[in-house]
């Protein structure tokens, strides 16, 4: 066993010793600090192990099996090496942006509980530690989303996220228990083993359950509503919620692949809920005028796709997914007071594009990837089609725009950027695939569901590209504004989940004045 594994095993320690560090708020401060740093080497310490002796795992620490464990593999070191690089930035911008608050040493405690538990988290190599972790962390999310519970919306987004996220331990301590059972293990790496070629109403019931966890802990349709809501926490809360904690479904999924993977009503499961929720975040988003309400939407959208990829059986390209997103998303919030609301088209502002410069970006997005990146297509390889062929289709407004400025210069940047992000997209699929080749043993083999799914997301995306690109030219009518209306409300759906909270969870007189702006 590797003495990197030991060195690795520390990563989450750091975290919580800061989360208990006593003194003033520099102190804490200070300790805060030095634990981002000293997590971050362990990290890479654990990813360099992971890429040169392979995976490895401690022995459970517990009883009957049940304990703590540590299990050093791929998956895990780049998403500890993803925490500890967020918490760095996130930690370090919190201590500016809480500046002269008092409470900032208990928000920066809590912060650094979190992310200590989260590293536990992907690091855990024993079901009873990774369910415990799980827990633990929402716990401590929540906790950081009543940071301020003067504001109300916060109250509500806390209490929506905890109705959900209580649903989620349940079924992962359900799954938990039933994998537990059928493997005779509660050593994360014998399950594993087990899950190979394994069938059965017990294994059918994990994977099921496992899938809906993931679901419930993603923001996903239509339990999305409270990460609509997290802005009313400080800005460091939303930038580790939507760039780490928002990830734990996907990590879920991935760590079990090799359980998820063999059962058909778990990848069903997968492929419905997140191609419908990320074509709802794709469309809302379009419609929002508040930068951060659309960040939201935006993380919702593709944690669909994510999980859709899941799915999909292109798990390499989930993981990619993570990274990409959760760097992107991180720098986006901690930006987002610097950056001006988008601004929606006018249907009198704006002449129709030319039928060729709608028509032709499309059409060259959907055939080019499906063509073009390397073989990849929804044949072959029906996830990574999926992904190829979205990037390409959020450059359809260079290309638009380009065909209406009509310079040489503008031309040849909007036909060079598919080359360029097609050569890029390939090396980084190829670069996660041979990385995350052991999830699972074997790449379920593209059914016919599968085929047809990732054709028909991808059709639906061209046409919600297209008709971003027509709808600002077209004239208004009464019907258009009503459905606009309507989208950007998210279909009112989070306004009935209010109802619902309020009523299973009542509140006191100081929510009535707060309605409107919630709804």
């Amino acid at each position: 066993m590797p003495w990197t594994l030991w060195l690795a095993a520390c990563a989450p320690l750091p975290f919580l010793a800061a989360a208990l560090a006593p003194g003033r708020t520099a102190a804490v401060l200070k300790a805060a600090r030095l634990a981002s740093w000293l997590t971050l080497a362990a990290s890479l310490t654990a990813l360099a192990s992971a890429l040169i002796f392979g995976a490895a795992a401690t022995p459970s620490a517990g009883v009957a099996g049940l304990g703590l464990a540590v299990r050093v593999d791929v998956l895990s070191a780049v998403l500890s090496a993803l925490i500890s690089f967020v918490g760095l930035v996130v930690v370090g911008y919190s201590r500016n942006y809480l500046g002269g608050d008092p409470r900032q040493g208990r928000f920066v405690r809590t912060l650094c509980l979190t992310l200590g538990l989260v590293l536990a988290l992907v690091l855990a190599g024993n079901l009873a530690q990774l369910v415990f972790c799980w827990i633990g962390a929402s716990v401590a999310v929540n906790r950081l989303l009543l940071f301020r519970g003067e504001r109300q919306a916060a109250v509500l987004a806390a209490r929506k996220r905890f109705l959900v996220c209580r649903a989620s331990d349940l079924c992962l301590i359900v799954a938990a228990a039933l994998l537990w059972r059928a493997s005779g293990s509660a050593d994360i790496s014998e399950v594993l083993a087990a899950a190979k070629g394994a069938s059965g109403a017990e294994w059918t019931v994990a994977a099921v359950l496992l899938s809906m966890a993931a679901v419930l802990s993603s923001a996903q349709l239509p339990f999305h509503g409270w990460i609509l809501e997290v802005m009313e926490t400080p800005t460091p809360v939303s930038a580790l919620l939507h760039a780490g904690v928002v990830n734990a479904g996907g990590f879920l999924v991935l760590r079990f692949g090799e359980v998820v993977a063999g059962q058909p009503a778990a990848m069903l499961l997968l492929i419905v809920v997140g191609a419908a929720t990320a074509l709802f975040g794709s469309l809302v988003m379009l419609t929002q005028t508040s930068v951060k309400v659309g960040l939201a939407y935006s993380t919702i959208a593709q944690m669909g796709f994510m999980l859709l990829e899941c799915g999909l059986g292109a798990f390499s390209a989930a993981l990619l997914h993570i990274v990409a997103h959760s760097l992107y998303k991180a720098y986006a919030f901690l930006s987002a007071g610097g950056a001006a609301a988008p601004k929606i088209a006018s249907p009198r502002k704006r002449r129709a594009p030319a039928a060729l410069a709608v028509v032709a970006p499309l059409m060259v997005a959907v055939g080019g990837s499906a063509a073009a990146a390397l073989g990849v297509g929804p044949a072959l390889d029906p996830g990574a089609f999926v992904l190829g062929a979205v990037l390409l289709l959020g450059l359809a407004r260079l290309w638009l725009d380009a065909w209406e400025r009509g310079s040489r210069a503008t031309l040849i940047v909007a036909a060079a950027s598919p080359v360029l992000l097609l050569a890029a997209y390939a090396l980084s699929q190829a670069l996660f695939a041979g990385l995350a080749a052991d999830l699972t043993a074997t790449s379920p083999t593209p059914s016919r569901l599968m085929v047809v799914a990732a054709i028909a997301t991808v059709t639906l995306m061209a046409a919600l590209v297209g008709l971003q690109l027509l709808l600002p030219g077209a004239a208004p009518s009464p019907a258009w504004i009503r459905a606009y209306a309507l989208v950007s409300n998210g279909f009112h759906l989070n306004t009935i989940a209010n109802r619902w909270v309020l009523r299973f969870w009542p509140a006191g007189p100081r929510f009535a004045a707060s309605q409107g702006a919630i709804q």
